[in-house]
């Protein structure tokens, strides 16, 4: 309605611009939309315009005598299509609407553009009918409906009806008796409510324990002669949610008994008086009542119309024919070329626009809000909304037709439905449960909408729908779900969400999320290593169900671990001879099953081809302020991949995840600039470059960064990296070319294996006095400046530098006594002296040990001692004997000491003095 678009304001509620046609700037491959507008418009005709005569066609304007109104109006668009006009105006007033006995109201005409002036209000009057249509487009081409006010009966509709009963029956000729046995309904009226009753049910009563009920029906009057038919097997709602019709036509068949059988359980006639049972449709959602329905029809324009309150749609777009052949169907019965724009819809109870079928259909422009609410903002119950409460759903149904439509996703030829939609320029705002849905739309755009207020279903869009397209639109308190293959290019969020499910190939890029969370995962097509491999077979077998059938295509990669003899890195496999959990493979589709002649190494990969598609570029995530130090999940970016592509992030004042799952031994993340201020993080199965992490705040407790994870198949490698004022906990990580400024490192001791190498570390510290296990820690070739070092001998430090005194750190005043070292490693003397040596090297590659075995002493698990070239460890905490045993020299050999068990782990190292001083 003009004068009334909703207009979008800023935080100082200072109005931003106005959503109007006139600023439609929408341009696609083809020609601009205004293009498109003025030639459909042409096709209508020149201008010839008609101003509805009320006197003349008996339509009051004040409201009242909605029936004679409702009848002007369409009487008035058929006599000016006739006359040869082509525009056709009501003028200003309230118009009364009632609908006709198939639930329509007006009837628009091809070739005619129905204006509604300034201040014209069409007012549905309350009525029964679960489906109707306040205007009906339907078969027909080059029309427009543009202004005016349409208001549904939401606050009146009648959901359901009540009726009473008397005692008696009626007899199989359709006449009344008496019968005490039986109660019967007071005569139920067609005409009074011809929605509601035209596919009825009859809801069980208290007190009556009939297991079925009757049902008569007459033309215009209940006797013997006007008897129309019967059945006696009425099913009670809500146990038999089926509905019943009628046997003939309205104007046939028109008048109604129930007839309850209560001989199992008699009434009085106090009780009997008391009944009011209820009766309903089976459709008892009501939610068809649309506004505006346009089906099989084709250049079609709705412009500038406020509607509200209808218990359905207020503009729904469809395929409205039905053959019993599937082969008669048409592509111009699919509709094409829908052009709604400039409309203001709000406090709908289903949706607020429902695409179902059409081609070419372009939304823009338009307010859709509140819908499912009641008029205060806050109420949603049946009366004020139905399920999905959506502002724009996508959604054709055509897979539960025999409408022969075409599939990308199932690869198949057919009929075009929902193809290219594009909803442009829309402010979507604080509806009931979504915002928009997508469920099978192919080549949907999405472009400068700004959706606003949270809702359970957000924005999304089916998976399995093939190019959708997210462009630069604007999400306020909302979730934008991406999934399947679609592409985000351009999002600002405020107090939202990015969240990825069932990704298959999805890019997002240029996104900047304020307050909110970027998150979800893309694991789709990864399957991970076998739990079993059946050599005899071929037979790989998993935990869980793999979700593929005979013929998904699948590679063998082998990371970690070997793939079987027999099996290529290289070649393409088809599943073959599948169950739920297990699956042969071949060469060929349907072919016969590879042979293997081993199981390969465990941590080997089989998984769909083309796993791993997800492509995240230039994404900013901030946070105004972080009240605390610690790992925050609802902010941030926290996500789950497998074998994904990132780049270019940006986290301020949160959280930072990037992990695979658990177990991971595919393909790793490659993640290529991260910048995290002021932030905690987790990174893992991924190689990175160009890391910052840094925080000026007091650190969290525990680690601001954990850098890999335990899993024995995964590591993360990062190349250049920057860690400011944060504590990084290594785990299983590779760390090369990195600054670490005002830092601390920590690993805990586990063992698995971590590297620092050549990297820089100024004003830092590390802590790592506690590790015990040998080759797990190693850091090399460094430069530390004032960084102090606290270590294990079971830290490796090779050839890492202290610029403040040009000294390496592997230094010792002795020789070591504790350590694994290797053939040919340097230990320079710290306290070199004239006539000493400048250092030791090691010869024979083992254990520094210089304890002996000792009669009688009481050891602890763990301890170690050498005895004739070896090294050997308490496997258990005991007490030695009195005599020292006879040590094994195989390795990993054990032998009893009485209550000790020394197990030998390896050789003495032995070392030799280098490089004579001179005195």
């Amino acid at each position: 309605m003009k004068g009334k678009l909703k207009k979008l304001k800023s935080a100082s509620n200072e109005y931003m611009y106005p959503i109007t046609v006139a600023e439609g700037v929408f341009v696609d491959p083809e020609t601009d939309l205004k293009t498109k507008l003025t030639e459909l418009e042409a096709k209508i005709g020149s201008t010839s315009t008609y101003r509805i005569e009320l006197d003349r066609w008996g339509i009051k304007n004040d409201g009242t005598e909605a029936e004679a109104a409702t009848k002007g109006i369409n009487d008035a668009l058929s006599w000016a299509k006739s006359a040869g006009y082509n525009h056709v105006v009501l003028p200003s007033g309230t118009y009364g609407l009632k609908l006709d006995s198939s639930g329509f109201a007006i009837y628009m005409l091809s070739g005619i553009h129905f204006e509604m002036q300034d201040d014209c209000i069409l007012q549905l009057e309350g009525n029964s009918f679960p489906e109707y249509r306040i205007i009906r487009i339907k078969s027909i081409d080059h029309a427009k409906v543009s202004g005016g006010l349409i208001i549904g009966d939401r606050a009146s509709h009648q959901y359901e009806m009540y009726v009473r009963f008397v005692r008696g029956g009626v007899n199989a000729d359709g006449s009344l008796n008496d019968d005490s046995r039986f109660i019967r309904s007071e005569i139920v009226d067609r005409y009074e409510n011809p929605g509601l009753l035209s596919n009825f049910r009859l809801w069980s009563i208290d007190g009556i324990t009939a297991g079925s009920y009757s049902f008569y029906q007459y033309k215009d009057t209940v006797s013997k002669d006007t008897l129309v038919g019967f059945r006696t097997n009425g099913g009670f709602a809500p146990a038999s949610p089926t509905g019943r019709g009628w046997f003939d036509t309205i104007d046939k068949a028109n008048k109604m008994v129930f007839v309850i059988d209560i001989s199992a359980t008699p009434l009085t006639d106090q009780q009997i008086a008391q009944i009011s049972a209820k009766v309903d449709s089976s459709y008892y959602t009501h939610e068809s009542g649309h506004g505006i329905g346009i089906e099989s029809s084709n250049n079609i324009v709705i412009e500038g119309v406020e509607i509200r309150h209808c218990t359905g749609d207020g503009i729904l777009t469809g395929i409205g024919i039905h053959y019993e052949d599937p082969s008669q169907y048409t592509q111009e019965e699919m509709g094409h070329h829908i052009y709604i724009h400039g409309c203001y819809i709000h406090h709908t109870r289903r949706q607020g626009i429902s695409l179902c079928g059409p081609n070419d259909v372009y939304v823009f422009n338009n307010t859709i809000h509140h819908i499912g609410y009641a008029d205060d903002d806050v109420t949603v119950d049946f009366r004020s909304g139905t399920a999905p409460m959506f502002g724009i759903d996508i959604e054709s149904m055509v897979s539960e037709t025999n409408i022969p439509y075409a599939s990308f996703y199932l690869n198949r030829d057919g009929l075009e439905t929902n193809y290219r939609i594009t909803i442009y320029n829309n402010y979507i705002h604080h509806n009931a449960r979504g915002h928009f849905i997508n469920a099978d739309g192919t080549y949907i755009t999405l472009q400068n909408n700004t959706f606003e207020g949270y809702t359970v279903g957000g924005i999304s869009s089916n998976p399995n729908q093939w190019y959708v397209n997210y462009v630069n639109n604007t999400f306020v308190e909302s979730t934008l779900v991406v999934s399947g293959n679609n592409t985000v290019n351009g999002a600002v969020v405020t107090k939202g969400n990015i969240n990825l499910q069932n990704i298959q190939g999805a890019a997002i890029e240029n996104c900047n999320i304020r307050n909110g969370l970027f998150f979800g995962s893309s694991i789709y097509g990864y399957l991970g290593t076998p739990a079993s491999v059946n050599v005899a077979t071929g037979t790989f077998t998993y935990s869980t169900a793999h979700g593929m059938g005979s013929g998904a295509q699948v590679s063998f990669e082998q990371w970690f671990g070997k793939v079987p003899a027999g099996i290529s890195v290289d070649k393409l496999y088809y599943t073959v001879n599948t169950t739920s959990t297990s699956f042969q493979v071949s060469e060929t589709a349907g072919g016969s099953p590879v042979v293997i002649t081993d199981a390969g190494v465990k941590g080997f990969n089989i998984s769909r081809y083309n796993y791993g598609r997800c492509y995240i570029n230039n994404i900013t995530v901030e946070k105004d302020w972080k009240d605390n130090n610690n790992y925050d999940g609802n902010t941030g970016f926290n996500i789950i991949m497998t074998g994904g592509a990132v780049r270019d992030i940006t986290v301020k004042n949160s959280s930072v995840s990037i992990k695979p799952p658990d177990n991971y031994v595919g393909r790793p993340n490659t993640i290529e600039g991260l910048t995290a201020i002021e932030c905690t993080g987790n990174l893992d199965g991924s190689r990175i470059s160009s890391l910052k992490f840094m925080r000026a705040k007091t650190g969290a407790l525990g680690g601001d960064l954990n850098l890999g994870s335990s899993n024995i198949y995964s590591r993360l490698y990062v190349d250049s990296g920057l860690f400011q004022g944060i504590q990084v906990i290594l785990l299983s990580a590779y760390v090369a070319n990195a600054t670490f400024l005002n830092a601390k490192l920590y690993k805990p001791d586990q063992p698995f294996v971590s590297t620092l190498a050549n990297s820089y570390m100024e004003n830092s510290s590390i802590s790592l006095n506690w590790i015990t296990f040998e080759k797990t820690m190693t850091i090399a070739k460094c430069l530390f400046n004032n960084t102090a070092v606290d270590i294990s001998p079971a830290v490796k430090m090779i050839d890492n530098v202290d610029i403040n005194t040009g000294l390496t750190d592997n230094r010792m005043n002795t020789l070591p006594i504790n350590g694994y070292y290797y053939l040919g490693q340097i230990i320079y003397n710290a306290s070199p002296i004239p006539g000493g040596y400048v250092g030791w090297i090691c010869t024979t590659a083992g254990y520094a040990n210089n304890q002996v075995w000792a009669a009688s002493r009481s050891y602890a698990k763990g301890y170690r001692i050498q005895a004739g070239g070896h090294v050997y460890e308490a496997v258990n905490a005991g007490t030695s004997g009195a005599a020292a045993p006879a040590f094994p020299v195989t390795a990993g050999a054990t032998i009893m000491d009485n209550t000790v068990t020394w197990k030998e782990i390896g050789l003495l190292a032995v070392f030799k003095p280098f490089g004579p001083i001179s005195p």
